[in-house]
């Protein structure tokens, strides 16, 4: 399983970058813009470097046509390491399917985002996309189940033998990214401050403690 990192904070990508735990950070513009990004094109350049050699998800500002394929490939030229984050439709509801067949097909790597459903994620996955973003909070958020959408999806990818990659996104806590490991996903995208919880418990620490002080007091002795 793939963790990425999904921020735009250097000093996050760097610090966990050196846990040796990350394989690529995710973006996309709210992201960037929680993380006070002001200059997109430059910092992405940054950030892609940052993330390498593991694989950095940059999204289209573009709703589709050839506006959002040359923004694209522009993206993509920023470096080896670029994968191209292009939503499955518009705010209208069109599809972008087509977008990310002529991506794909020229030799982009897509990430196709803001999928809900299993028939998003089987559309995509006809259409070529490397990677499928599954927004598992959202769909709990409508009272869907996230994990659940995952599990279908990754049985059926397996079934008909496609090789895309299920990303959970969207997670709210470390519950969301258990749930998203457990139902199949090949990869889960993390907040830096839920991955910090997952690092992280009481009881470890109190454990690490009474390590510690016996270790002194056999010291001392």
């Amino acid at each position: 399983m793939k963790i990425f990192l999904d921020s735009a904070d250097a000093s996050q990508i760097k610090f966990w970058s050196g846990q040796g735990i990350l394989d690529g950070v995710t973006t996309n513009p709210l992201v960037l813009q929680r993380d006070g990004v002001t200059d997109p094109e430059r910092a992405l350049a940054e950030l892609a470097r940052l993330a390498a050699p593991g694989v950095f998800h940059a999204e289209v500002t573009h709703a589709g046509g050839q506006q959002l394929i040359a923004e694209a490939r522009e993206l993509a030229a920023l470096a080896d390491n670029v994968a191209i984050k292009v939503p499955v439709i518009t705010p209208e509801g069109e599809s972008c399917l087509a977008e990310i067949s002529e991506l794909t097909r020229a030799g982009v790597v897509v990430n196709t985002t803001a999928c809900l459903t299993l028939g998003q994620v089987v559309l995509a996955a006809k259409a070529g996309a490397r990677y499928i973003s599954v927004l598992v909070g959202r769909v709990d958020d409508e009272g869907g189940n996230g994990a659940e959408v995952l599990e279908k999806a990754r049985i059926w990818l397996d079934r008909w033998g496609y090789d895309s990659e299920l990303i959970a996104a969207s997670v709210r806590g470390t519950a969301d990214v258990m749930r998203s490991i457990d139902a199949g996903a090949h990869c889960v995208t993390v907040p830096p401050a839920i991955l910090a919880k997952l690092a992280d418990h009481k009881f470890s620490r109190h454990t690490v403690r009474e390590f510690l002080d016996a270790a002194a007091a056999t010291k001392a002795s």
